[in-house]
């Protein structure tokens, strides 16, 4: 628990016995998943952390071929502030930027005729999904 943790370990808006951040969040349509907070279609992220907040869109990065983990991009890093409703504020717009960078970076395959974030991509022009159902290297 947050709150057995020493004072200085402990993250944005979680002092006492209630977590405010949680509802804030929550009124932004965000919701926990794999440790971040994100919005329904996994394209936006909050990480909460003793040093804030950290904000971003959300990319995919690659272990092995087979082994895709999330990646968070352009990331506005938001301080502790003393009542919630600067902090929801501020939470807001960042999550805006968020979302206009995210469609800025995204890339179209000439196969499927789709837009997707750069992790998705195989090549400069082909998504992942159609190199693995097309089999080749879409060149």
């Amino acid at each position: 628990m947050w709150w057995s943790e020493p004072e200085a370990e402990i993250p944005v808006l979680t002092r006492g016995p209630a977590d405010l951040l949680v509802p804030i969040l929550e009124g932004l349509g965000l919701s926990p998943s794999s440790g971040l907070w994100t919005d329904a279609a996994h394209t936006l992220g909050v990480a909460r952390s003793p040093a804030g907040l950290f904000v971003g869109w959300l990319d995919v990065g690659w272990l092995t071929a087979d082994e895709p983990f999330t990646e968070m991009r352009d990331i506005t890093h938001l301080v502790e502030r003393p009542s919630p409703e600067p902090l929801a504020h501020e939470l807001g717009i960042a999550l805006a930027e968020a979302a206009r960078s995210r469609v800025e970076h995204l890339r179209g395959c000439d196969r499927c005729d789709e837009r997707f974030v750069p992790g998705q991509m195989f090549g400069a022009a082909c998504c992942h999904s159609c190199a693995v159902r097309d089999g080749d290297a879409c060149g």
